[in-house]
């Protein structure tokens, strides 16, 4: 894959407005008002989310939904900048959490309720240095089944163009017919005339491939009436096209020119330039069938997914691109090649990292359509806010599949299917190139009832998404549903049986997927554990994904590695029934797996210590202080869970892992002593200095040899000196009390972590952990200029 080295759009402008706010949490009276004294508001910078910063309330009305953070009122202000000089100017919000209004020079500009669309203000007729002002109202709490935050939690973008232009999210690149010789590219773009007079226009596309290079070009003339809206559509082919795919995730750029004539010329050039507007898009075909699951570019191929919520840990909803690159590093290297954007549209930047980085998505518009709460507004404005997700996201080649919604209470009911098939309607017409689905959980009145609003779901989408129905899927297609399946949301370790929604049957739910050609694939309940939707306090959260808030995989993880990686590994796992653990719901918690070996009451007792291995070789050799246990093969455990019964000595037990006799990969565990000292390891060896980028530095407690101390809760304290700041401290441990953005946290299973954010000048950032009666680290990171 190469970088993409085309031109950029140079007729237009578009800024992100990040700096230069001041914020109140409150409401606050006339403070639409230019004139208003915002003096003493306290200086932020966008993306911000008010509610990460607490306090924990077990009293709050968020409740455990919403993490027992606060909602309430907020009022941001700043002043645009004084250069604008757009004929036609648009205020794009990708996200406000939540019920927004939009004010400038005092005059209402508009008001959006759903805190996961973006949208566009037109504000035409600003020059420069207008006050605008935001009021977000997150008061109806609990508005959402997991933590939202509050605020204007995405970016704010200022895009400046000619009256004559292309609309916001106006182009549609298809591509319907692909060989290994040529690929037809349909592009589709909307273009308006703002001005009060007619114009000529002609829309140049040119299309660039990977590297750069022209591959194809098409040039179309219109005449536009003043006001007039006109959508051209031209055909342009590819020769020997970069198929993009999750190995080669190769993408084309189109960029669309308008050129402006006099209506009364007879000039035969094309024109003045404008307006230009550059689209990322990738060549591929995604085909599902009933028969063979998923086929892309003709290979079939199975989802190995997780769902995925907006928030991240410590940073809240807002979250720096550079974070949400780090998720999907780790997801990549558990080998999922697949995301459920649970359960509604996620901020940009992670599909412009899904494409470049190779992940499938299923971009999902709702939770719960018309639920009291969090179906407020459904009635309304569903419409406009699923034609947003899609007309935005439509251009994105990791995206395969639009879910329209996901567990309507009303599950089966005749209204419910009813708004099922307007919304499968709605998708279809905005976008035909993809199916439309919804998550249907498995409820109703008992197993025929089930069944049944299964089958009804079935009838009414393109592809069936089931929440833990992997039992019914043999009984789906007996009462003739033809259409592709694929696990919605699934639990990483139990599997129902039978009526029985929770028994656990040996095979993982992965099974269902690897042993069926008819299932497209499965998407984990969770990928990673989150704040909201907490079973009591003190839990803040969701805690039994398969890597925690940190970002860190937990030993349960390696299943999924051994069963979706083709990289060769073997990691050991010990049950540890002491491990400390937040509240969780059973039915979606692996048994309690630990990655140490640091068992000090059975030192003397030599008691036994249940032990696993994972692993995709075909044999693993188990040692203990280098004595040889013995060796098991994986075909003899098709559950891909090697089970040991290891009599316990402290030192080292080590995992050799074998395929055709020769040794693949290698893990080991150790004992640890008492702690000695904090050790830092951040993640990166230089980040840029754009006021965004990210290090996180594992703050460990370990002792003399390095080996982290697993039962260590020692109080670290996290400076920051220089071009950085500290953006928020964790430890994974969702019953914590401690906030987020102290400096202070304290060691969960030995470990914390401090995330660093660069500042938007060149230099270097120290990271200090300082531990009582322990020894301190430091480390340094370079903070560079952007390129």
């Amino acid at each position: 894959m190469t970088a993409f080295t085309g031109p950029t759009e140079q007729h237009r402008r578009t800024r992100r407005l990040e700096t230069g706010w001041r914020f109140h949490h409150g409401d606050a009276e006339g403070a639409a008002d230019p004139d208003f004294a915002d003096d003493d508001w306290r200086p932020v910078e966008a993306p911000h989310d008010w509610s990460i910063e607490g306090p924990f309330d077990p009293e709050s009305p968020a409740g455990s939904a919403q993490a027992f953070l606060p909602g309430g009122v907020g009022w941001y202000r700043r002043e645009l900048p004084s250069d604008v000089e757009g004929e036609t100017v648009y205020l794009r919000f990708d996200g406000v959490y939540r019920d927004s209004d939009v004010y400038l020079k005092g005059e209402h500009v508009g008001n959006r309720p759903n805190g996961y669309t973006s949208f566009n203000h037109d504000v035409s007729g600003v020059e420069g240095s207008e006050t605008l002002a935001v009021r977000v109202d997150n008061t109806d709490l609990p508005n959402c089944r997991w933590y939202s935050g509050s605020g204007i939690y995405r970016h704010v973008h200022l895009i400046e163009t000619s009256a004559l232009h292309v609309v916001p999210w106006g182009t549609d690149v298809r591509t319907p017919a692909v060989t290994e010789r040529r690929a037809r590219v349909d592009v589709h773009t909307e273009v308006a005339n703002d001005a009060e007079e007619a114009a000529v226009c002609t829309l140049s596309t040119t299309v660039y491939d990977p590297a750069g290079e022209v591959v194809a070009e098409a040039a179309t003339e219109q005449r536009f009436a003043a006001g007039q809206q006109h959508t051209f559509e031209q055909e342009l082919a590819v020769a020997e096209p970069a198929l993009w795919s999750p190995e080669t995730p190769e993408r084309y750029h189109v960029r669309s020119v308008v050129h402006r004539q006099d209506p009364d010329g007879t000039a035969e050039t094309t024109g003045e330039p404008v307006d230009d507007y550059v689209t990322q898009f990738g060549i591929r075909t995604v085909t599902f069938s009933a028969d063979e699951g998923v086929l892309l570019n003709g290979e079939s191929m199975n989802l190995k997914g997780v769902n995925l919520h907006h928030s991240a840990g410590a940073l809240g909803a807002a979250v720096p691109e550079r974070a949400l690159e780090r998720r999907l590093e780790t997801l990549a290297a558990m080998g999922a090649n697949a995301i459920r954007t649970a359960h509604n549209p996620p901020q940009p930047e992670l599909l412009e990292l899904c494409d470049r980085m190779g992940f499938l998505v299923i971009d999902e518009a709702f939770d719960k359509w018309r639920h009291e709460k969090t179906g407020k507004f459904f009635e309304e404005w569903w419409r406009e806010d699923l034609a947003a997700m899609i007309r935005r996201d439509r251009n994105h080649p990791s995206v395969i599949a639009w879910s329209v919604g996901n567990e309507s209470y009303d599950h089966g009911e005749a209204e419910m299917l009813d708004d099922l098939e307007m919304l499968v309607e709605a998708a279809n017409d905005l976008d035909p190139t993809r199916p439309a689905t919804y998550g249907s959980p498995a409820w109703g009145d008992g197993h025929e009832g089930i069944l049944k609003n299964a089958e009804a779901v079935a009838e009414r989408v393109d592809l069936f998404s089931g929440n833990y129905m992997e039992h019914h899927y043999d009984d789906l297609r007996e009462r003739g549903v033809d259409v592709p399946i694929v696990g919605s949301e699934c639990r990483p370790f139990f599997r129902g049986s039978g009526d029985d929604p929770l028994a656990f049957v040996p095979p993982n739910p992965w099974f269902d997927v690897a042993e069926r050609d008819d299932v497209v694939g499965q998407f984990i309940w969770s990928g990673f554990d989150y704040l909201g939707e907490a079973r009591e306090w003190p839990s803040k959260g969701w805690p039994t994904g398969l890597i925690d808030t940190c970002g860190v995989p937990k030993p349960p993880a390696a299943f999924h590695r051994s069963v979706w990686s083709d990289e060769p590994m073997v990691e050991i796992a010990a049950f540890d029934p002491a491990r400390e653990r937040a509240p969780a719901r059973p039915a979606w918690s692996w048994p309690a797996l630990a990655g140490h070996w640091t068992f000090p009451d059975r030192e003397d007792s030599r008691g036994f210590v249940h032990v696993v291995t994972f692993t995709n070789a075909e044999t693993v050799t188990l040692y203990q202080n280098d004595e040889r246990l013995g060796v098991q093969h994986l075909a003899d455990n098709p559950d891909h869970m090697i089970e040991w019964y290891v009599p316990y000595e402290s030192g080292t037990l080590r995992a050799v892992a074998e395929t055709d006799g020769e040794v693949v990969a290698t893990h080991e565990l150790q004992t640890a002593g008492d702690p000695a000292r904090v050790e830092l390891d951040p993640d990166r060896e230089a980040i840029t200095a754009d006021g965004q980028d990210l290090v996180y530095a594992d703050a460990r407690i370990v002792d003399d040899d390095g080996v982290v101390v697993p039962r260590a809760d020692h109080e670290i304290e996290c400076s920051v000196s220089g071009a950085g700041d500290l953006a928020g401290v964790d430890n994974g441990d969702l019953a914590s009390n401690e906030s987020y953005t102290d400096s202070r946290r304290s060691a969960y299973h030995g470990t914390a972590l401090a995330i660093v954010q660069a500042d938007r000048s060149p230099g270097e950032v120290t990271i200090t952990a300082d531990v009582e009666g322990l020894e301190g680290d430091e480390v340094t990171i370079p903070v560079q200029a952007p390129e």
